[in-house]
């Protein structure tokens, strides 16, 4: 039930990747898989809220609630979806590219600075689940695997904070040698890394690392998800009927508890700050992830500034002045494998009204800019529904993409719902 007086805090709009039905060979028969599979996929687009109570609240396009989840009891101000490395730095087509640590996430960032990194394969196969038992008419609450941390800060409140994933790059000799000389932890053994904004101190931002593990809520979904490496309707009429009874409690041995409400107080793993810029007043507001394959993020600050972080140098590439109140989302245009697109950051100036795109090594100039008024809000687009990144194919044979990641683009909404598209034509 809704808690009084409680109020949406942060809103995501997520994609469930939801497998093509297989083509029968009469004429009747296939027209009534496409019918079904045009219903599943209208079914698989959700609204993910988070609210000022902390909640966490999935909804179908329909408005129907599909679950609900309170991880901490702070409001949730950010929610961001983070595909693995991997998945965005393919140079062929449907070529796999694993990071043993690294997954898909639901990044959730609450106003006191804890961060709650949902793990996307128990979330994808939670959400299948519920989806499959809607249109069956008997929907079971589903629960995933989580990991819930905190940051070494002198006063827990933040403007934001994002996760990024472990290191991309690893050499565990160079990491035993710096780990003799300092106490901080290797930047290239990281198992989690974190940009994080606060509201209080002299510091502007920081970069939070740690090579320790956070603890896990393990649920039975993630089970099946580890049974199940390959994302077919078997794997979720397995699960379906393994790990759900009638009552709609997990079932399995030794994971009883595992359906249980998480314990909304409990702490979490504390990480420590890495790297810190210092420069006072100089606060940033709003952090924006590039793709991972560029290893980049936007910073705005209240200083009118936009600044460009490489994440894994932990080095400022560039800075434009004179945005104050901005809003920053990246753009790629062209088709193909990463190196062969051309990457803009687009900055929406609501006072002004402006709209500039600067593309990435050439930030003295604007590429484009256009008038569109003030009031609207520039989010980032997804670059591949959740599951996405999963392998598909028969099991013991090399996997491929469940979808392929596509350019990352970005869009402007209005107050009163209007929409209008950013796109730079390929030349």
């Amino acid at each position: 039930a809704p808690v009084s007086g409680e109020t949406i805090a942060s809103l995501h709009c997520m994609d469930i990747y939801m497998p093509p039905q297989q083509q029968q060979r009469q004429d009747q028969q296939q027209q009534q898989r496409q019918n079904q599979q045009q219903q599943q996929a209208s079914r698989s687009l959700c609204v993910v809220a988070g609210y000022s109570s902390g909640y966490l609240r999935i909804y179908s396009m329909y408005g129907h609630l599909m679950t609900t989840h309170r991880f901490h009891p702070q409001p949730l101000i950010r929610i961001r979806q983070r595909m693995p490395a991997h998945a965005n730095s393919a140079l062929t087509a449907g070529e796999m590219r694993y990071a043993a640590e690294d997954t898909e996430e639901v990044c959730l960032t609450y106003a006191d600075g804890t961060v709650v990194s949902v793990d996307g394969r128990s979330l994808y196969l939670a959400l299948r689940l519920c989806l499959s038992e809607a249109l069956d008419g008997g929907a079971e609450e589903p629960v995933f695997q989580y990991k819930k941390w905190s940051f070494e800060l002198n006063e827990p409140l933040v403007s934001d904070a994002v996760s990024y994933g472990p290191s991309v790059h690893r050499d565990p000799l160079a990491a035993l040698a710096r780990s003799a000389l300092t106490s901080s932890p290797p930047m290239s053994d990281a198992t989690a890394r974190f940009l994080v904004a606060p509201q209080h101190g002299d510091a502007a931002f920081g970069v939070f690392m740690t090579s320790e593990h956070a603890a896990t809520s393990v649920s039975a979904v993630d089970i099946a998800g580890r049974v199940a490496a390959r994302v077919t309707g078997a794997v979720l009429h397995m699960a379906r009927s393994y790990f759900w009874r009638s009552s709609g409690t997990p079932s399995g041995g030794g994971l009883s508890d595992a359906g249980s409400a998480p314990n909304s107080s409990e702490a979490g793993t504390t990480v420590p700050c890495t790297f810190a810029v210092r420069d006072s007043p100089r606060k940033v507001l709003d952090i924006s992830l590039a793709p991972a394959a560029y290893g980049l993020a936007a910073l705005t600050d209240s200083l009118g500034r936009i600044l460009l972080f490489d994440l894994e140098s932990c080095e400022a590439v560039q800075m434009l002045k004179g945005q104050r109140g901005s809003q920053c989302a990246w753009l790629e245009s062209g088709n193909g494998p990463v190196g062969r697109r051309r990457m803009f950051v687009v900055v929406y100036t609501s006072r002004r009204g402006t709209v500039e795109v600067f593309e990435l090594g050439s930030l003295g100039q604007a590429f484009a800019s256009v008038y569109i008024g003030p009031g609207w809000r520039l989010v980032q687009c997804p670059e591949q529904p959740l599951g996405g990144s999963l392998p598909v194919g028969p099991v013991g044979r090399a996997g491929r993409r469940a979808v392929l990641p596509v350019p990352t683009k970005c869009i402007l909404m209005g107050s009163k719902g209007e929409m209008a598209c950013i796109d730079i034509p390929v030349q």
